[in-house]
């Protein structure tokens, strides 16, 4: 990694961690959720809850099969986790319960669009060094970010579509 690189990665983390503080900020007040909005978020938790477990236990037969030998143990554990909060995630942005009564969007947009631009650097960055795959596996450090960018960016076009949608039911 040259100088240049790792400066520009440290501006744009310096940039989140700016737009995060700001929007934290912004929110002093105390995050609030409606009784259906918390009975939503529950339920999304047990979703992802049951995803994690399904997942891991197609997981650990695979790797006792040794039908799963692209990736590493490690990189497959946190896939799992990962993928559960990403499910959680739009389980709850579909149903408008990812916000809190007095949330905004635009600051998560923000947030999340950060995200997706980083991890997306990193991934191709990755991809063009040749540092994906570690003796033909997939490993954390190779497919992280890859795979941190596939998550946020499902949970930032969901946070946008249902933001568009949300607009125009309140136009009419």
């Amino acid at each position: 990694m040259t100088t240049g690189s790792v400066m520009a990665l440290g501006i744009i983390v310096g940039i989140m961690i700016a737009a995060f503080c700001l929007t934290r900020k912004k929110r002093k007040e105390e995050c609030e959720y409606d009784e259906m909005q918390l009975k939503i978020r529950a339920k999304g938790y047990q979703i992802g809850f049951f995803t994690a477990l399904a997942l891991l236990i197609v997981l650990v037969f695979l790797y006792e099969m040794n039908l799963l030998t692209i990736v590493t143990p490690g990189f497959a554990a946190y896939a799992v986790l990962i993928i559960c909060v990403t499910v959680f995630a739009i389980y709850c942005i579909l149903h408008d319960a990812f916000l809190s009564i007095s949330g905004n969007a635009k600051s998560y947009l923000v947030i999340f669009s950060l995200v997706v631009f980083v991890e997306g650097f990193v991934a191709v960055r990755d991809a063009v060094n040749g540092n994906l795959l570690e003796n033909g596996q997939l490993t954390f450090g190779g497919g992280a970010p890859a795979l941190m960018f596939v998550c946020f960016l499902a949970i930032l076009i969901t946070l946008i579509v249902r933001t568009i949608r949300t607009g125009k039911e309140a136009e009419e």
